[in-house]
């Protein structure tokens, strides 16, 4: 009985760290695209000096 509640407890535990891993590398996913994104609005030349200053704080912030 006691092995069988380890068991699924060692099960719960596996299957908690592959989804934080799984966010992890979500949420990594989701920065890499951002900072990918602010760097084009910095290197475009419609940008106005309002998003151009807007991008480099978030990717100051996203830095951090």
């Amino acid at each position: 009985m006691m092995n069988e509640a380890h068991k699924k407890a060692q099960a719960t535990r596996e299957r908690n760290q592959e989804a934080r891993a799984r966010r992890y590398e979500e949420q990594a996913a989701n920065i890499r695209a951002a900072r990918l994104a602010l760097l084009r609005v910095m290197e475009s030349e419609d940008a106005t000096p309002a998003e151009i200053l807007e991008a480099a704080r978030l990717l100051a912030e996203y830095g951090k």
